[in-house]
């Protein structure tokens, strides 16, 4: 029914997904994503890097249809990325009309970041945008409805915040956003007298406690994680660095035009602005995550643009407001040139990131050219599988790489069924895995750019941990119709 009410919504919400799962065939797996599958093979409450619901949301469909592959594992995402975009509609038409709602939807899905990390990729931030975006619009429905769906309400909110809390660290600033607007509601005392508004609070607490009972039984080891990016001398370059990155992540309007409008705000010392609104209180659920993350940028130089995002996911329907209407005809224009400029930019890396069309004619090829990121790891699957099988004598095999990165494609690769060996740098959840105590052969992987390899310098590399490692073959691997990058197999006795 709401999708025959509102066939706009079906058509961008079904464009987006004939996209999307169009591309799930063509971009390989990046490296988060076959870390997230390879280390979720295994059930655990949480994971190093992140609460549950981000990794173990990927066996959904495997599971479901019995074989995997690119599309059934990001087929959970691509559904939280357009249920996104529905609730996102919701709240766009609830503080204004259906035409904000349109280009809230608009907005979200021609965002890079949000596009790909939201709604795509096998990371955490799918479900953590959905998340965000129900408690906006529960929150919003509870504060200014007065009907007889509060209870209704409260309880969604709770498995909201449950969801949240389930997804990501950044889900708990969320939390806290919840608890300034509880703070200035003026509904605050009616809360406080129903009784399922603490079942509101339990149910969101239960989205906490996987991840907090795991860690208390792991020493805290991903708070420490977490907390060790966190540094304490003023970076402002830094801090510059992540706004230029946020305007390619967001489209530059999607940042440049509300920080505008906050600065006018400021400037005329917030006079005339009503407190009881729809969009301020989406700015008090958003405040934490982006108050906490300012600071974050511009105390160290260990961080990423995308942090920031989740808060700035429920400005969006706010952003969309300042579009619509004739008087803003200028603002659309442009923010639709830069739509078209960085999606452009971004569908050649992408094409070239499997053909390298830029550079075929170019040998050797140019320094700067660089996609093993986004490099094909199939070809290497046919002949590591004959290997494995010429040493089943030995007992079974084990593969390894130098680091966690390349652990999660290998494994991935070969369908998650042997053990994974981090040799060099920090294991992540890989430390976690349950594996074999016994000494039996083990592969180890080594991905490079180019056709030839430092064979020898892989070997000194190897050789601190295992004195036995011997070098077994190369295999080459294509972009389009050139050879690309070698991947180099290495004998060692784990």
């Amino acid at each position: 029914m709401f999708f025959i009410k509102n066939k706009q919504i079906f058509f961008f919400v079904s464009i987006f997904f004939i996209i999307k799962v169009s591309l799930a065939t063509y971009i390989p797996l990046i490296n988060d994503e076959a870390y997230a599958i390879a280390v979720s093979k295994q059930f655990s409450l949480s994971f190093f890097d992140h609460p549950p619901l981000g990794f173990l949301s990927s066996q959904i469909f495997p599971k479901i249809f019995g074989f995997e592959n690119e599309v059934l594992y990001r087929l959970p995402f691509i559904l939280y990325g357009l249920a996104t975009s529905i609730v996102l509609y919701e709240i766009g038409k609830t503080i204004q009309n259906h035409n904000v709602g349109i280009w809230s939807v608009i907005i979200y899905n021609l965002a890079p970041f949000y596009f790909f990390s939201g709604g795509f990729f096998v990371v955490p931030d799918g479900p953590l945008n959905l998340g965000i975006t129900l408690v906006g619009l529960y929150i919003i429905k509870l504060n200014f409805e007065n009907n007889k769906n509060e209870t209704f309400y409260l309880i969604l909110l709770g498995f909201s915040l449950a969801l949240c809390f389930g997804s990501k660290y950044q889900g708990f600033l969320i939390g806290l956003g919840c608890l300034l607007v509880l703070i200035i509601s003026k509904k605050r005392n009616f809360f406080f007298k129903n009784p399922y508004f603490y079942l509101c609070l339990l149910i969101a607490i239960v989205g906490l406690l996987p991840t907090i009972i795991w860690n208390h039984n792991n020493d805290w080891i991903s708070f420490k994680f977490q907390g060790s990016r966190q540094e304490n001398e003023i970076n402002l370059l830094n801090f510059v660095f992540m706004l230029i990155g946020l305007m390619i992540y967001l489209l530059p309007q999607t940042l440049i035009i509300p920080l505008v409008n906050l600065f006018h705000l400021f400037k005329n010392r917030f006079k005339g602005f009503n407190y009881n609104t729809q969009e301020f209180y989406l700015i008090l659920l958003a405040l934490p995550n982006i108050f906490v993350f300012t600071i974050i940028f511009m105390t160290s130089d260990k961080t990423f643009p995308h942090w920031i995002i989740p808060g700035w996911l429920l400005i969006v329907p706010i952003f969309a407001k300042q579009l619509i209407g004739i008087i803003n005809k200028t603002k659309r224009y442009f923010f639709l040139s830069s739509a078209i400029l960085i999606w452009g930019l971004l569908g050649i890396l992408m094409i070239h990131s499997q053909t390298g069309i830029l550079t075929i004619l170019k040998n050797p090829l140019p320094k700067w050219d660089n996609t093993l990121e986004l490099i094909n790891w199939k070809p290497l699957k046919e002949p590591l599988q004959k290997i494995i099988e010429s040493k089943n004598d030995f007992g079974k095999v084990k593969l390894a790489a130098f680091t966690w990165t390349e652990a999660g494609q290998i494994s991935t690769l070969m369908d998650n069924k042997f053990d994974i060996v981090v040799v060099e740098g920090k294991e992540h959840h890989f430390q976690f895995l349950r594996k074999s105590e016994k000494i039996e052969p083990t592969i180890l992987i080594k991905l490079t750019l180019g056709k030839n390899p430092d064979i020898i310098s892989m070997l000194n590399r190897l050789k601190v941990f295992y004195n036995d490692a011997q070098h077994i073959q190369n295999v080459s691997i294509k972009r389009g119709s050139k050879e690309y990058a070698t991947a180099s197999l290495f004998l060692i006795k784990q």
